[in-house]
């Protein structure tokens, strides 16, 4: 096992912040943890910087033998003190239909984990890096021109054409949500009036996902205009929708020709 390069995981605890959908409050979020997980050849590494008593061939066939040991505790169903850092101990999780249930019926175990004070003594010594906003506007990553297969932000009038990205889905009850083609004003800019706007019919989507939009440009689109494409959408995490509309104005122009 080499442990020459992996040696030095080190840093602060970095966060993405959620907004809190459970709640009315509007303003209310979560952080999550984006984890940073050490392995058994990282822990062996830190033994070995601290002393030179043991060699890393050592440390690596005594930590197999305690794994192995604790693998069979737990087939046991036995609770194991994991080194002072907390308990680990088998768990059935799940309803039973009723209240005389025979073993069949018995949820199957699973492991939980109770740490130690020493562990959550630890833990809160270590420091919030950076806190990070979660993304949640649609994001374009490419266009093609499914007639020509062209990416270059030219479109072909009465074709279709295929948006690539993230968080794509067209998805609402709000009157407001769909893809539309916003005209570019003479300072190079989308035109803000969004009744000069053209939305494209939903009857002219094929595909509509999270990351694949197709749709044919069968619409009252100007040939040799340029455009803005604008997303609006309430799609959120999975099949979830949201109460609020998202809105994305792509930042490159696409000429329709």
């Amino acid at each position: 096992m080499n442990t020459s390069n992996i040696s030095n995981l080190k840093g602060s605890v970095n966060v993405t912040v959620h907004k809190n959908y459970l709640k009315q409050d509007s303003t209310s979020s979560y952080a999550k943890v984006q984890r940073t997980t050490a392995g058994m050849n990282n822990v062996i590494a830190k033994v070995l910087n601290k002393t030179k008593l043991f060699d890393e061939a050592s440390l690596v066939a005594s930590a197999m033998l305690f794994k192995n040991a604790i693998l069979e505790l737990l087939e046991q169903g036995i609770s194991i003190n994991l080194l002072e850092l907390g308990t680990l101990y088998p768990s059935a999780q799940g309803n039973i239909d009723n209240l005389n249930p025979n073993l069949s019926e018995i949820p199957d175990l699973t492991l939980g984990f109770s740490p130690s004070q020493e562990a959550l003594q630890a833990i809160s010594k270590a420091e919030i890096g950076m806190a990070q906003i979660e993304e949640t506007l649609p994001v374009i990553l490419s266009i093609e021109d499914l007639s020509t297969h062209k990416t270059d932000y030219t479109v072909s009038l009465n074709m279709p054409i295929r948006i690539r990205g993230r968080r794509l889905k067209i998805a609402g009850e709000d009157e407001e949500v769909g893809l539309y083609f916003a005209p570019m004003d003479a300072e190079g800019n989308y035109d803000k009036s969004e009744s000069n706007w053209v939305r494209i019919s939903s009857e002219n989507f094929f595909k509509n996902t999270s990351s694949y939009l197709e749709v044919i440009l069968k619409d009252n689109l100007i040939s040799e205009q340029i455009y803005f494409l604008v997303i609006k959408t309430a799609s959120g995490r999975g099949c979830r929708i949201n109460k609020s509309v998202r809105t994305l104005v792509h930042d490159i122009p696409i000429t329709v020709v």
